[in-house]
């Protein structure tokens, strides 16, 4: 399974921050061999104020 760097990840968001500004980069290794090794991030869905997080925020699939 990967590992994560740090065991927990926070991050303050600057109120009125720009578009595609970056706030976070999260690092995760896998002892696996070539294609196997290889980590993908993705957000776990929930909700702000009633919208889909999704919509505020997103994750670079291949960078974290």
């Amino acid at each position: 399974a990967p590992v994560f760097a740090e065991e927990r990840y926070s991050a303050r968001v600057a109120e009125n921050n720009a578009a595609g500004a970056l706030v976070l980069t999260v690092r995760a290794t896998d002892a696996d061999w070539g294609q196997n090794a290889r980590v993908r991030y993705r957000l776990a869905e929930g909700w702000v104020r009633g919208a889909p997080l999704s919509s505020y925020v997103s994750v670079q699939a291949e960078t974290g």
